[in-house]
């Protein structure tokens, strides 16, 4: 059975069938899936914390590659 929640950059990209520094650096730019910070981390670290729920979501309407996102839709 698959986990609900996926801690750390690594297990949400391994799900996502991306690299983790691809999920890392699109989380950073504020592209990326929502994260929370784990409640119950210990030690230096607060690694983020990915639903399953929201890891399909933002799959599921990412544009695809070669979208030129950047240019303004023009209503025909």
């Amino acid at each position: 059975m698959e986990p609900e929640k996926f801690v750390g950059y690594k297990a949400a990209a391994e799900y996502l069938n991306i690299r983790r520094n691809t999920l890392s650096s699109y989380v950073t730019r504020g592209i990326g899936p929502k994260a929370e910070p784990e409640p119950e981390a210990d030690g230096q670290y607060n690694l983020p914390v990915f639903t399953r729920a929201e890891l399909d979501r933002w799959r599921d309407e990412r544009p695809g590659q070669g979208a030129r996102t950047d240019l303004a839709s023009v209503a025909t």
